[in-house]
């Protein structure tokens, strides 16, 4: 039978699943508790949240959770040592870039893997994400086509009415003479 702090410490993780359903698995040895509080503070920034992991006790959380059940979650070798888990909702390609940053000037933080959308990432798939644009660069670029079409129509209306009053400034003068 399962201790109770174990019990506890899978429903705190499965809870964690359920709130935030993205997640990057990293390895974490050799890193200072400096370095450490320094990426957690930068993680929590962005609403995102660094927890070293017992990797039995993941494992047994992502099989209960409601929102990775009936997926095949197999990490193989990337699941070896101690890793830390950073948990995300919708923005972990902004969250994944924030490690990648961090990884060149530390390079004792590394890739595992990951989980995105659905989607079981090996290492090279997390740094991938970490080259995608942000939500808010999305929204960016979808607003900014939005708009595009109403402004070339207003400006064309505005050429058509200039070109309109130039046409009757000149009929004008040219009856005035």
């Amino acid at each position: 039978m399962a201790n109770k702090e174990k019990i506890e410490a899978v429903a705190e993780l499965k809870a964690k699943l359920e709130e935030h359903p993205n997640f990057i698995l990293a390895s974490y040895s050799g890193l200072t508790v400096k370095h450490m509080s320094d990426l957690r503070a930068t993680l929590r920034k962005e609403g995102s949240e660094m927890k070293v992991l017992k990797n039995n006790l993941f494992l047994r959380a992502l099989k209960e959770s409601k929102n990775h059940s009936g997926k095949t979650i197999d990490f193989g070798e990337h699941y070896k040592g101690p890793l830390a888990a950073i948990f995300s909702n919708e923005n972990l390609p902004t969250i994944a870039k924030l490690c990648k940053d961090f990884a060149k000037t530390n390079e004792n933080l590394s890739f595992r893997a990951g989980y995105f959308d659905g989607e079981v990432l090996d290492p090279k798939g997390v740094v991938g994400i970490a080259g995608l644009p942000s939500k808010e660069e999305l929204l960016t670029v979808i607003a900014r086509g939005l708009n595009t079409p109403t402004i070339q129509i207003a400006s064309g209306m505005n050429q058509i009415m200039s070109s309109l009053a130039r046409g009757i400034q000149a009929v004008a003068e040219k009856n005035n003479k």
